[in-house]
């Protein structure tokens, strides 16, 4: 019998292990197993953006990255790594939008934690 896929959060978990440790063809192949089973995490795109990025391929990692803010707009790293890539690629006018957005969610996450309650 066909035994059921690993949840999603524990494929991103391997891709993350995997990644940290310099596994980066691992991480990779995770990430796109994921990916078989939901194309749309957004996670799973910002992994292999760090991957390709460790790899020195700035142009993929840059491609990953615009997948996941296209799946996840408010997803903060992904923007972060897009707007230091536009400025490495001398794009000041982006970068600086990206800087913005990156810090608008960056701010309405503390707000919310603040009215949350935590320190």
């Amino acid at each position: 019998p066909a035994t059921a896929p690993p949840p999603a959060a524990d494929m991103l978990a391997r891709a993350r292990r995997q990644a940290d440790l310099g596994d980066y063809s691992g991480a990779a192949a995770a990430c796109r197993e994921l990916l078989e089973q939901n194309p749309d995490s957004a996670d799973a795109y910002f992994i292999l953006g760090m991957v390709s990025e460790c790899e020195q391929r700035i142009a993929e990692a840059g491609d990953h990255w615009r997948r996941c803010v296209y799946l996840q707009p408010d997803h903060y790293e992904a923007l972060c790594h897009l707007a230091l890539l536009a400025e490495q690629s001398g794009e000041p006018a982006q970068a600086a939008a990206l800087k913005q957005r990156a810090a608008r969610i960056y701010q309405r996450r503390n707000d919310g934690d603040q009215r949350k309650g935590a320190p």
